[in-house]
């Protein structure tokens, strides 16, 4: 209950500050709406994903709809002999990265402030879709990869590069794995 103090109250500031989406937060909270019924549907469904990023108030129309198509978290699955050494030697001399190979992790600058994390992961022994799509695609490991789904045209070629030199696939974390990227 004090995490939803805390967001009403960082509501009431940003409408305070003007920010018009901080009235739509909550007046979609008094509708019974927000991001704990989301994060509580996502858990059981078995997906990583808890809630969609805000999108500010000055979006073109056009932006949102490009947008609304590209989840800013996505799975990466490979095969089993792609750690996060592999894919970070595959893209040396590429980009900026950042390594905690015994933590799984891997940040990968391609632009200024911008970055993708890979985290590696596992999938929860309940969530039989994502293991059936997973051993469908013949993959054994699981990462799961973050951006800004603003960023998604800056990032597909360094996705494509992994793609090319591990193998695996890049798929949206998404009910239905869409959209999914291949070699």
């Amino acid at each position: 209950m004090k995490k939803l103090g805390k967001k009403a109250g960082k509501a009431a500031s940003m409408k305070k500050a003007g920010h018009r989406a901080a009235g739509k937060a909550a007046s979609m909270k008094k509708a019974g709406h927000g991001t704990l019924g989301k994060a509580a549907s996502m858990k059981k469904a078995g997906h990583g994903a808890l809630g969609k990023a805000a999108v500010p108030v000055n979006k073109t129309a056009q932006e949102k709809k490009k947008e609304a198509g590209v989840p800013g978290e996505w799975l990466y699955l490979a095969p089993e002999t792609v750690g996060v050494r592999q894919i970070a030697d595959v893209l040396e001399g590429t980009c900026e990265m950042e390594i905690w190979q015994e933590a799984g992790v891997l940040e990968i600058m391609y632009g200024g402030e911008a970055s993708m994390d890979m985290e590696e992961g596992k999938i929860h022994p309940r969530d039989q879709v994502t293991a059936a799509f997973a051993e469908e695609h013949d993959c054994d490991r699981v990462y799961l990869v973050t951006f800004s789904a603003e960023e998604y045209e800056k990032v597909l070629p360094v996705m494509r590069h992994i793609l090319q030199e591990c193998g695996g696939i890049f798929c949206g974390d998404t009910e239905d794995f869409k959209p999914i990227l291949t070699e």
